[in-house]
């Protein structure tokens, strides 16, 4: 499985990593102006748009994974679902917790402290971009299990996305599952990436990964990502410009045009990684972009904890467009030296052991 290793796939996902930092220092540390009236602003929320990217190539990566059973998957997602349960409670709960979060930022949930259960509760099991994986690894435990064929994981991804917003705010109105029905129906901020549509972006992943596993060519699959690409592209393009409102007014819970741009936009891109590749020397950079590929699940943590534990520091929306642009590289800086610090660490204790 090694030599199968896309290293397109890993430009794409490295980077998204990279700028991950950016877009989440400037959600937390960029005042409102920053943020909507602003150049960088504007610059970072395009980049924000590469959120994609991670699902996609999650797709195609276990595709390419010895680890494809169900019952691997079905673990796996459980692992990741702890994992984002768990970057909830260091995030948020843990700082204020110890009365070191500002204000202004429980005040954005319309909140002041001591807060309720309920609120902690809230906090704890708001669901990120983990909780999506986690909840698609499970899914796809299941979905394995009904077929392996590229054009049901295809024909599963429309349905998903077509149906999203039918659904959007669905529940049954009964204790304990609402909040299962939020997972992958959700209209508000609780859930910020509900299964309905973003686990189509998994479902075309899968798809494209099938489709190389079948030709066994690394040229025909960048090919394809560009081909399929501006389909995908087109299509949501013409859909968000008919009715902008019910297919991209909130990115978060996006219609079926505005999640097949932001497929076809990342499919695009997998296929300009590949170009650069190509035609760059691109050998200085790669370790650093290859580093955050491989640790994409630890890295995320980790920047989401940093950028939370520094408003302490830096305070709660509250920079400049200039400052907010000069503290992007510091933080990019930090979370690489932590997490180097750390996985060196644990990797010395793992060795001590054996």
């Amino acid at each position: 499985m090694k030599s199968q290793r896309l290293i397109a796939l890993d430009l794409t996902r490295g980077m998204s990593v990279l700028m991950m930092v950016c877009v989440h220092t400037l959600w937390m540390y960029g005042s409102h102006a920053t943020q909507t009236a602003s150049v960088i602003g504007d610059i970072v929320h395009m980049i924000g748009k590469g959120t994609a990217s991670f699902l996609l190539t999650m797709g195609i990566s276990l595709l390419l994974s010895s680890r494809q059973s169900a019952l691997a998957l079905f673990y796996r997602g459980l692992t990741v679902l702890a994992l984002g349960y768990g970057m909830n409670f260091l995030k948020f709960v843990l700082p204020i917790m110890l009365n070191v979060m500002p204000d202004n930022f429980i005040a954005a949930y319309g909140w002041q402290s001591p807060l309720s259960f309920a609120q902690v509760r809230y906090l704890v099991m708001t669901g990120d971009i983990l909780q999506m994986a986690g909840f698609a690894l499970v899914l796809l435990a299941l979905v394995q299990r009904i077929s392996t064929n590229q054009y049901f994981y295809l024909a599963l991804a429309v349905i998903i996305a077509t149906l999203s917003q039918e659904l959007r705010g669905w529940q049954p109105n009964i204790e304990g599952l609402d909040y299962l029905a939020d997972v992958f129906f959700s209209k508000d901020f609780n859930i910020y990436f509900p299964i309905f549509p973003w686990f189509s972006c998994v479902l075309v992943g899968m798809f494209m990964g099938r489709r190389y596993l079948t030709h066994q060519s690394k040229a025909r699959l960048y090919r394809e990502c560009l081909t399929f690409g501006l389909v995908f592209l087109l299509l949501g393009l013409s859909l968000c410009l008919w009715n902008y409102a019910c297919h991209f007014s909130d990115f978060f819970h996006l219609g079926p045009g505005g999640i097949s741009y932001l497929i076809g936009l990342n499919l695009i891109a997998i296929w300009l990684a590949n170009w650069l590749i190509s035609h760059m020397d691109l050998t200085r950079v790669m370790p650093l972009i290859t580093y955050c590929s491989q640790h994409v699940t630890t890295l995320y943590i980790t920047q989401w904890v940093i950028v939370c534990w520094g408003m302490t520091i830096v305070g709660y929306q509250r920079l400049s467009p200039i400052e907010t642009c000069m503290l992007m590289p510091l933080m990019i800086a930090i979370v690489l030296a932590i997490h180097y610090a750390v996985f060196r660490l644990v990797n010395r204790q793992k060795a001590s052991l054996c």
